[in-house]
């Protein structure tokens, strides 16, 4: 049975960037953008939140990936969305796994070979 309820809160553009840390200093320090959150060391990721908007760095030089996301997409449930993608065809890059960042999450590849992932926050 489908769910009438959306699945998909909001999305996150997500860069790839050099050196996270020097981006995210600057997201901060000239565009007004707090720092929510980041992971590394260096950092291989942050996010970075100004006026509901979120925007996402990661390092996209000889790191692994996820260097290859399009964007980050916030959802309600990660295991029911990923149920029906998963009964759609789509090429899913295995089951949502609990991430560190807190988030339980599942990436799904596009034809050009990106990834979109889907994360839904954990409490």
């Amino acid at each position: 049975m489908v769910s009438c309820e959306p699945l998909i809160r909001s999305a996150a553009p997500v860069l790839s960037v050099a050196d996270v840390a020097a981006m995210a200093d600057h997201f901060v320090e000239r565009l007004g953008f707090a720092k929510s959150g980041e992971a590394g060391s260096p950092p291989s990721w942050a996010s970075l939140q100004r006026d509901g908007v979120e925007i996402m760095l990661i390092a996209g030089d000889d790191r692994p990936p996820p260097a290859d996301w399009a964007a980050y997409l916030w959802v309600r449930d990660a295991d029911a969305l990923h149920a029906e993608l998963a009964a759609r065809g789509a090429d899913l890059l295995g089951p949502p796994q609990d991430m560190v960042y807190r988030c339980r999450q599942f990436e799904a590849r596009l034809p050009d070979g990106r990834r979109i992932a889907f994360g839904a926050n954990l409490p």
